[in-house]
């Protein structure tokens, strides 16, 4: 039998290695306990966390699969174009076809082109109200310089009495922009929009700054890709041209002139 001062000990061992044990972990230690609190105290640098709202969303942002092959066909396009000046045989006066963008959706899907030096860049975005950017879908451009057959003056004008009207070609006949946006729309009709700063259109009946291209880009020296503002009143004006020339039905249509040979596809 263990007799009282035996039971003593063993009460007084008891509780030194409990303060032992309390005393490593609060104070830390290089040998194995000191680790063992070292790892339990840095675990959350390690495991995964998990967080919800904004965080949530980032990780899960996508878009609809039928715009992101739009918009690779767009990059390869766009691409395909600019290939030619490396060689040293850049393409004019030339069209190519990008495929028409489904609706983007209110909130959803949007394009933004900006110069930044001597490249552009393209930067998708989606999501939870459309503010997230698809990290997978950016893209560099070196050597482009984003244009619009819109603007102030008669460069709608131009364009139209040369690559329609089969006139004399008079510059200007596009307009150099530092950045353009590609969107969706509710004001007036519900549609895609192509917008450029310092001409874009606000008054609802004009309906300017629409994208009706018929999926038409367009470079004048194989540096500049032009986009296709376009509106539904006007053949032309600063805000763009009209998207009957876009319509292969319309004899006199971009469409048409290209299918006849008339215009050509940069190749």
């Amino acid at each position: 039998m263990v007799d009282a001062t035996e039971l003593v000990k063993i009460f007084a061992a008891i509780v030194f290695g409990v303060l032992l044990i309390i005393t490593l972990f609060v104070f830390g230690g290089e040998g194995i306990i000191g680790k063992v609190k070292g790892a339990i105290l840095g675990a959350k640098e390690v495991l995964p966390k998990v967080s919800v709202g904004l965080e949530e969303q980032k990780a899960e942002v996508t878009i609809p699969d039928e715009h992101r092959e739009q918009i690779l066909d767009l990059q390869k396009t766009i691409v395909f174009m600019l290939s030619g000046k490396g060689r040293g045989v850049p393409r004019e006066n030339c069209f190519a076809e990008d495929g028409v963008f489904s609706d983007l959706g209110e909130g959803g899907t949007s394009l933004k082109f900006e110069l930044r030096g001597d490249k552009t860049v393209l930067t998708v975005l989606g999501g939870a109200g459309g503010k997230q950017e698809i990290i997978d879908l950016f893209a560099e451009f070196p050597g482009m310089k984003p244009c619009v057959i819109a603007g102030e003056g008669e460069i709608s004008k131009n364009f139209v009495a040369h690559f329609v009207e089969e006139k004399e070609l008079y510059s200007p006949y596009f307009t150099s922009v530092n950045s353009l946006t590609i969107w969706y729309g509710t004001s007036g009709y519900n549609g895609n929009r192509i917008s450029v700063g310092g001409f874009d259109s606000d008054t609802v009946n004009d309906e300017g700054n629409n994208l009706d291209n018929g999926g038409l880009l367009f470079t004048p020296d194989g540096e500049h890709i032009c986009f296709f503002p376009t509106n539904k009143v006007a053949d032309y004006d600063d805000d763009g041209i009209d998207n009957d020339y876009f319509e292969s039905v319309k004899e006199n249509s971009l469409q048409n002139r290209l299918n006849q040979g008339k215009l050509s596809y940069c190749s």
